[in-house]
């Protein structure tokens, strides 16, 4: 069974994107933190897409 990260990366950047939204009252760097995880999350999800296309060009 193949499992498709993806979309838990794509899923995990949105809601670190809006957290940071949420907290930028409560916490001074909130939304810098939110963003930088987002932007983290983001190229894991490009990278887990690449590598899902690449295993299904061998076969």
């Amino acid at each position: 069974m193949l499992k498709n990260y993806t979309v838990m990366f794509l899923m995990l950047f949105s809601s670190s994107i809006l957290l940071g939204l949420a907290l930028k009252n409560v916490f001074d760097y909130s939304m810098l933190v939110g963003v930088s995880l987002g932007t983290v999350f983001l190229l894991c999800s490009a990278a887990s897409l690449g590598k899902k296309n690449q295993q299904q060009n061998r076969h």
